[in-house]
């Protein structure tokens, strides 16, 4: 930790920040005070005393760009092929928010897989040191530490949501079909390192859910462990940090107790036990009352999470391209980008597609030789397009993605006009399209016998955006679909998104 090697000492940065906040006296004696009550800030060599712990900038959250949030009109500018109008033109506003550069790709998928088997790296002091086989002289040792093989066959090293690794790998079957030969990519298009950077797909709303708790987990587990020893809530020191009476140096432990070796110089520690106290930790700053204290320090990163269809959509559309100084649009836009159609029409890119998607009945790629034959018949390598003004890649075509929202078809009439949303049916029940609501898990649960209903209930989850396999009309982001929260698709994948703490960002 910054680690917990400076565990005993403050770091220079903290004192330049303590004393530049200090309230002066004629003395010269720099002390905190309340302006409230005039009382005397605790510090971190008090017990006694308020601690206020001043605004932490906390890092960009990885791979992911600032939408700053405003006014905007939601709704679909093209026409309703379907007379469907669930998706009105209304005005609201979207608070400002972090949200992934391009799409979720395979190769970060399966860093997601490999890491509920595997510990993470973290930043550890120099006396603590993690088992390795592949070490030099550690074959020489008198009993040589045993290579790690996590059991792929069995759970997850998750405590409180162990799963299957059929329940987390995505669905090789959409690609499967009995009229085509695409099954070749059943077996490449996730697997394959060629296929790193392309959008993942085969994976399900709740999924994808899970993805994002797991994202959350890995990204504050490394910044706690690279903050001062002094930072850190006394729980989670009394909890995982022993210090050595001979040494002075900080060590490992679950529950109090020192885990692993000590040799005299280091705490040796196996990586099956590492794997463990990870997840202890991981459990122990999931519990509400200990991430509070967390978040209170400033060294806790919001969840990252699916994006409402609000942000979505306000994402998408990047209107802030298109406003005067008096606030008004100049016009809104069908696609993410400017114009009606789906050709740049602008400088040597003229006439490139702007977007992966499909043309026209059996045209996903245009003629082959063809400057406009992209080579793209199923999804591309994310960020290969035109960024749109947000610097959002892939916001139209390649692949739908999912994001939070329930589906119901007038939900705008029901929505806040400030960071709308709708989490469930409230206020338009599923019984309304058929179905028979009860207190168990879902709706589905309690009509085991599956007879005739609307496609309409609390499972179905709004996804947007158009695929590599769709024509042009679903590219508008104000334009609408719906699936069950279980179902995967060869044309659906997701980005993450993330709320953004303050008024500004850190450049």
């Amino acid at each position: 930790m910054k680690n917990l090697v400076g565990f005993i000492k403050v770091g220079s940065l903290g004192l330049l920040i303590m004393f530049s906040v200090s309230a002066c006296s004629i003395f010269g004696k720099k002390q905190r005070v309340s302006s409230t009550t005039g009382a005397a800030y605790g510090t971190r060599k008090s017990n006694l005393g308020f601690k206020p712990y001043d605004d932490r900038r906390l890092p960009n959250p990885p791979g992911m760009v600032y939408v700053q949030g405003g006014r905007t009109v939601l709704g679909s500018f093209e026409e309703d092929l379907y007379g469907s109008r669930d998706n009105i033109e209304r005005t609201v506003t979207v608070n400002s928010f972090w949200m992934d550069e391009t799409e979720i790709t395979n190769s970060q998928w399966r860093e997601y897989v490999f890491y509920q088997y595997n510990p993470q790296v973290l930043d550890l002091p120099k006396n603590i040191e993690i088992e390795n086989p592949n070490s030099k002289g550690a074959a020489d040792l008198a009993e040589p530490p045993e290579p790690f093989l996590p059991d792929y066959t069995g759970p997850t090293h998750s405590i409180s949501s162990p799963k299957m690794m059929e329940d987390i790998i995505p669905d090789d079957n959409v690609w499967t079909s009995s009229f085509s030969f695409n099954d070749v990519y059943a077996e490449n298009y996730y697997s394959n390192p060629g296929y790193n950077d392309y959008p993942v797909v085969g994976v399900s709303w709740r999924q994808v859910v899970d993805f994002a708790k797991w994202r959350t987990d890995n990204v504050n587990l490394s910044l706690i462990f690279e903050m001062d020893f002094e930072d850190l809530p006394l729980a989670f020191q009394e909890e995982f940090i022993v210090i050595n009476e001979t040494t002075g140096d900080p060590e490992l432990a679950i529950g109090g107790q020192i885990i692993g070796d000590n040799n005299g110089e280091k705490q040796v520690i196996s990586v099956e036990d590492f794997d463990d106290f990870q997840q202890e930790v991981v459990e122990f700053i999931n519990d509400p009352l200990n991430k509070r204290e967390f978040i209170e320090r400033g060294i806790y990163l919001p969840q990252f999470r699916l994006p409402n269809e609000a942000e979505w959509e306000y994402a998408a559309k990047a209107t802030i391209g298109t406003v005067y100084l008096d606030e008004n649009e100049e016009y809104g836009r069908i696609y993410p980008w400017d114009g009606r159609s789906t050709r740049n029409p602008f400088g040597k890119r003229r006439g490139k597609q702007l977007a992966n998607f499909k043309r026209g009945r059996g045209d996903y790629a245009g003629i082959a030789g063809n400057t406009n034959n992209d080579g793209s018949s199923i999804p591309e390598k994310v960020g290969q397009r035109e960024p749109n003004d947000f610097n959002l890649f892939n916001m139209a075509g390649n692949v739908s993605e999912w994001v939070f929202d329930t589906y119901r078809p007038l939900s705008f009439g029901e929505f806040d006009d400030l960071n709308p949303v709708r989490k469930d049916g409230t206020g338009d029940s599923e019984e309304n399209y058929g179905w028979q609501s009860s207190q168990v898990a879902d709706s589905i649960s309690y009509n085991p016998q599956l007879e005739y209903r609307s496609l309409v209930n609390d499972r179905s989850k709004v996804y947007k955006g158009g695929s590599w396999k769709d024509v042009a009309y679903w590219m508008a982001p104000g334009t609408r679909r719906f699936t069950d929260m279980d179902r995967a698709s060869s044309t659906i994948g997701f980005r993450c998104a993330m709320i953004s703490i303050g008024d500004d960002i850190k450049k």
